[in-house]
């Protein structure tokens, strides 16, 4: 039995199949389709990163207070009185809006700060000054500065007297992007 050195493969065959691989070959990572949906979806992230910049949300300042009783020539009128951590003094200033929370049943009121008395009073002056007691004298915890809150609707002088509240003074307002952590430092 005799061995050729005869190939397998016809010739002209294997010198195309040569010919195929020596050509350049082109690198395709992803389909047409596929880039226009990166490239849409990177608009839009860009779009939604601009519009976070821009949208600003409002910042408050909370506070514990309460409703007064002030004799007028009207007759009797509510004051409300709201307690300013002596921390936060710097950060409320008149004219600013308030909203305020009257009563365990929370019923909603606003009004604007009308003036703020400058000087600090601890909380046993606070106390006397305003007759607190009870649950309502735990609320001044600390040396506080007092504002009076000009409210815009009326409230009865008989009903709400004496009536606790919360409130949130709004300071200022800041970029959505910077309550990102980590962001809010180059934002600011």
């Amino acid at each position: 039995m005799t061995s050729s050195n005869r190939s397998i493969f016809r010739e002209d065959a294997y010198k195309r199949h040569l010919q195929k691989q020596k050509q350049s070959i082109i690198l395709r990572l992803a389909t047409p389709p596929v880039w226009i949906f990166a490239w849409l979806l990177l608009l839009c992230f860009l779009g939604a990163s601009l519009l976070a910049w821009r949208t600003q949300v409002p910042v408050f300042v909370g506070g514990q207070g309460i409703l007064t009783r002030q004799n007028s020539t009207h007759g009797a009128i509510i004051v409300a009185v709201l307690f300013v951590p002596v921390s936060q003094q710097k950060q409320i200033h008149p004219g600013q809006a308030v909203e305020l929370r009257v009563g365990p049943k929370a019923a909603s009121l606003r009004g604007v700060v009308a003036s703020l008395e400058p000087r600090v009073m601890s909380p046993l002056d606070i106390r006397t000054r305003f007759q607190l007691q009870g649950e309502s004298a735990s609320m001044v915890a600390e040396p506080s500065v007092t504002a009076a809150i000009r409210l815009d609707a009326p409230l009865s002088a008989n009903l709400y007297a004496g009536s606790t509240f919360s409130a949130r003074v709004q300071v200022g307002s800041q970029s959505v992007l910077s309550l990102l952590p980590g962001l809010n430092q180059l934002v600011s």
